[in-house]
């Protein structure tokens, strides 16, 4: 929802400096953890049953590592990377619904379904540690 109101939304026509704002909110206080739990749980547990597609994992955390690169810029004053930060996380998220969840729960069991389900919920039920704050 925010890529749609930054790239022809409400936000579309803001100042850039004020796009900008939003972008590094969003990626600090929901992204980051949001792609944290992927790396942690889901991409693993993904990996263990694509086979051949396990290389859709790789090609996510490349997307993650690029969304990283590209909310420091912008919170470091790169302005005109709001757009290409959008893209990337609107084809990302199509990548991941299109194709990795598709085949995720086509091949995983619903027992490990469920499972990965649990886990997902512990770890966003769990307050982060003071370390795990200062590294963002």
């Amino acid at each position: 929802m925010l890529a749609w109101r930054l790239r022809t939304g409400n936000l579309s026509k803001r100042e850039p400096e004020l796009r900008a704002k939003h972008v590094s909110a969003f990626f600090e206080y929901r992204l980051i953890n949001h792609m944290r739990l992927e790396e942690e749980l889901l991409f693993p547990a993904c990996r263990a049953v694509l086979g051949v597609e396990a290389s859709l994992i790789d090609v996510l955390l490349s997307d993650h590592r690029e969304l990283r690169a590209k909310a420091a810029a912008i919170k470091a004053g790169a302005h005109d990377q709001v757009d290409s930060f959008c893209v990337l996380l609107e084809r990302h998220i199509r990548t991941e619904e299109r194709q990795l969840f598709v085949l995720a729960e086509d091949r995983m069991k619903p027992t490990d379904m469920a499972e990965l389900g649990r886990q997902i919920k512990a770890l966003l039920r769990r307050e982060p540690t003071d370390s795990e704050i200062l590294q963002h």
